[in-house]
């Protein structure tokens, strides 16, 4: 007996997940500002990242000059900003005060570098 689409009334099991629509890659979703806290994190851990890395180069590299070293803080505030760009705030605050005394430590005495400086080297 045939009720419905099926022989015995049963609908067939829909599938688990639902339909995905593929997209193309050079497309963007309509609405960027939703952030899932998985993405959100891994930013944070690439902020985190660059900034131990900046900071142990400045600090253990003795083959670093002062002048490349503000370079590189230079360069690591462009890629924290470029990842980030409301982290403007707290690079000022928390970030750039520590570079500053890592910087007095290594180099004291030393006069901060104009960023239109840095342009040579990187």
């Amino acid at each position: 007996m045939v009720i419905g689409n099926t022989l015995d009334g049963m609908r067939p099991p829909a599938p688990a997940f639902p339909r995905v629509i593929d997209m193309p890659k050079s497309v963007t979703q309509a609405n960027p500002e939703v952030r899932s806290g998985f993405f959100e994190r891994r930013r944070l851990r690439r902020i985190r990242m660059i900034v131990e890395l900046t900071h142990k180069l400045i600090s253990s590299d003795m083959t670093v000059s002062h002048r490349e070293a503000q370079c590189l803080v230079q360069c690591a505030r462009k890629a924290i900003l470029d990842l980030h760009p409301e982290f403007a705030e707290r690079y000022e605050r928390v970030i750039r005060p520590h570079f500053e005394r890592v910087l007095a430590q290594r180099w004291p005495g030393a006069e901060p570098l104009d960023p239109g400086d840095c342009e040579l080297i990187n």
